[in-house]
């Protein structure tokens, strides 16, 4: 990122695993005041914020969270080019101080290919409750690079790392570190490693790149072809595979031995440099908790158990439900209104509606005040329909935060890792499943708990067929007009329900199965248990609200404004209040044009089609804004519907036709602010097409199955 790297006096990328507080370390050094970039090189956007200090001004470039950065994983990929690309003046090496003997692999492995590596040993403050005492000299010494014990919540250690970060050094070992590390492999290297000397690969460089050679990664063949030419790659690689051969013929499998002496010499480290206090246990092994979700009969109980626990206080405290219609079922329809008026999102909702009042009523100009005050600031539409969603996600993104801080995230997932991977996902995809119960919405948001991208983008292409509350509302009021008795009506909310989560899953499977994306490993990383910052809660939260306003908002707002105007404009102008102008309206007009397909989808004549196509246009705004579409064009006036849900029961659906128009409205094209969420999260406006395609191909598929089925009945 060029105008990034002018203005940078020292570009730091920071390097860690999963759950090693990187990310806290981040936004520690920088304040969260990150913009995004993808710098050259780089193929995913990359958190990068400045930090100034003493005069110099250091860019912290946040790289994707990896156990190693040899693989062909996305994170690998990403991180690696970043490094080998783009040449950052300091490389910081992460590894959790909690649990040094594991998390010392990957700064191990970076301090093989560079000379510019300062190892970081995060969670200082919590070494005292493990009863662990670190020798940070003795392990500096050993490796020979920088080594920092840093608390990121507490700011222990802090300055010492931005000082380290200020003056670079760059560690002159000669291969000393690499001996240690590979024994009696280390010739191997040495010889592989010359001959990529000869061919002007710095020693440094070239000792890193034979390792790799001789691990048998494909994807130095590549990389040295795009650095030597083929010729040159062409004559190492043929090297590295004689020598692969001469290792096996020992007995020794090449892939597996070089990770084998690196986690042996990581123990050795372990047992000399770090010290148990006498007395503390360290709180090792398995809590009770671990029992419950790792147990194969109650994991998986445990797991939905909680998960259903934090769905339902999520939604009671941002919106009230389902605890209102709970209070409307007992008969306390006064209290009901009160829990629904009162929530967090009813609050924000009635504010920018009463604000919208009021700007129509200032702005002289009728047209411009309708726009800005219904089609910008009211609830249902734009700026006010984005800021509806803030209490919904800061609720849910607190307690997805507190989960994760506190080690009970993976465990959870762990409960129901064994039945998500039969799909091609790990158990972290029951996150974003469950939310979208209530919203798809902040379930897009949530699928940032998955670990790799590529399950992170098959998850968030999924979510829009999981039933959101929006679309019950829309499935209830459809089947109680249409359904003869109570007991059809629940009936076919159920089967719609059922189709839906076999779509949902049905659709993780082949994404998956697609682009050969694997499940990624959860059980065998599960952090220790400890109580969760507030401070880590509330950098999660801002992080994630900031990035929806900014990206999907203003996507939102935009597609709001074009609809607005759709809707309150026709061939003969503005609309305003004329009677019946809904359906002289250019969104009319598509519906007209949508009303061959919905004739052929459930059988109903012209008149009936386009209307209903009407409200399909108006459920891509919002899912219940579908039954005030099709309220707004019934065939029965809106005036003079005597009884409830008049409007609606005038299109005089057949139970099968009602069906299949339930499916179809619950598998259809995202709403709008779905749609820009999946946009905004994973920056692939193609995936984003894709979804809305896939999922309107499913929902024809889907209605005209459920109209063939009546046929044969």
């Amino acid at each position: 990122m060029e105008r990034g790297q002018r203005e940078c006096s020292i570009v730091a990328a920071l390097v860690g695993a999963p759950n090693s507080g990187k990310t806290t370390l981040f936004n520690r050094l920088t304040g969260s005041s990150e913009f995004v970039a993808n710098w050259p090189g780089a193929t995913v956007d990359i958190k990068t914020a400045y930090l100034r200090a003493d005069g110099s001004t250091l860019c912290i470039v946040d790289l994707p969270g990896t156990y190693s950065i040899s693989g062909s994983g996305p994170e690998e990929e990403v991180t690696r080019s970043f490094l080998l690309e783009n040449s950052p003046d300091v490389i910081v090496a992460i590894a959790d101080a909690t649990t040094l003997e594991r998390s010392l692999f990957l700064p191990l492995e970076l301090l093989e290919a560079f000379d510019n590596v300062v190892v970081v040993l995060t969670k200082a403050d919590m070494l005292g409750e493990k009863g662990l005492r670190i020798d940070v000299e003795g392990l500096e010494k050993e490796l020979g690079a920088p080594v920092v014990l840093v608390s990121a919540l507490e700011g222990q250690g802090v300055d010492g790392l931005v000082e380290a970060l200020r003056r670079p050094r760059r560690r002159s070992d000669d291969g000393r570190l690499l001996e240690k590390v590979l024994g009696d492999l280390k010739p191997y290297v040495d010889r592989l490693a010359g001959l990529l000397a000869e061919e002007g690969v710095e020693p440094g460089r070239a000792r890193w790149l034979a390792v790799k050679l001789l691990e048998g990664y494909d994807w130095v063949p590549r990389y040295l072809e795009e650095l030597l030419g083929p010729a040159g790659a062409r004559r190492v690689v043929e090297e590295a595979e004689r020598l692969r051969g001469e290792l096996a013929a020992r007995g020794l499998d090449p892939s597996l031995e070089f990770i084998k002496r690196r986690y042996e010499y990581a123990s050795r480290l372990y047992e000399r440099y770090v010290e148990r206090v006498e007395g503390d246990d360290g709180g090792g092994g398995l809590s009770r908790l671990d029992l419950v979700f790792l147990n194969p009969l109650t994991g998986p109980l445990a797991s939905l158990g909680f998960m259903l626990l934090v769905f339902l206080a999520t939604y009671v405290i941002a919106t009230g439900w389902p605890l209102d219609v709970l209070l409307e079922r007992l008969g306390f329809e006064k209290a009901a209104e009160a829990v629904a008026e009162y929530s967090l999102s009813g609050l924000v909702a009635a504010a920018m509606d009463r604000l919208a009042g009021w700007v129509e009523g200032v702005i002289p100009h009728p047209v411009l005040a309708r726009l800005i005050g219904e089609g910008v600031l009211s609830s249902e539409y734009g700026l006010g329909l984005v800021l509806t969603f803030v209490p919904l996600l800061a609720v849910l993104m607190a307690l997805i935060a507190a989960l994760e801080d506190s080690g009970l995230l993976p465990r959870i997932a762990a409960g129901v890792d064994r039945f998500f991977r039969r799909f091609g996902v790990s158990g972290k995809a029951i996150f974003p499943a469950m939310v979208s119960l209530g919203c798809n919405v902040p379930g897009v948001i949530s699928t940032r708990v998955m670990d790799s991208v590529q399950e992170k983008r098959a998850v968030a292409f999924a979510i829009p067929l999981v039933p959101c509350s929006a679309r019950l509302a829309v499935l209830l009021a459809l089947a109680h007009v249409f359904f003869r008795s109570p007991l059809e009506s629940a009936l076919a909310v159920f089967t719609v329900y059922l189709i839906s989560i076999a779509s949902f899953l049905a659709t993780l499977k082949l994404v998956t199965r697609i682009e050969g994306s694997e499940a990624s490993e959860i059980v065998l990383e599960l952090p220790p248990l400890k109580r969760p910052s507030l401070r880590v809660v509330w950098w999660f939260v801002w992080d994630k609200l900031r990035h929806f306003l900014v990206r999907a908002g203003t996507v939102i707002v935009a597609a709001s404004i074009v609809l607005w105007l759709l809707a309150n404009y026709g061939p003969a102008g503005y609309l305003g209040d004329v009677d019946g102008g809904a359906s002289q309206s250019y969104a009319a007009a598509v519906g007209r044009l949508l009303a061959p397909y919905v004739e052929h989808l459930l059988g109903v004549d012209y008149d009936r089609a386009w209307r209903i196509g009407f409200g399909l246009l108006g459920g891509f705004i919002a899912k219940e804004v579908f039954l005030d579409s099709i309220a707004v064009v019934s065939p029965l006036d809106s005036a003079t519907g005597e009884a409830e849900y008049a409007t609606l029961a005038a299109y005089a659906l057949e139970p099968w036709q009602a069906l299949a128009l339930m499916a179809a409205v619950t598998l259809y094209i995202p709403c709008m602010a779905t749609l820009a969420t999946i946009y905004s999260e994973t920056r692939s406006a193609r995936l984003a097409l894709a979804a809305l395609t896939y999922d309107l191909a499913l929902a024809t598929i889907v209605a005209l199955a459920i109209r063939a089925f009546a046929a044969a009945m």
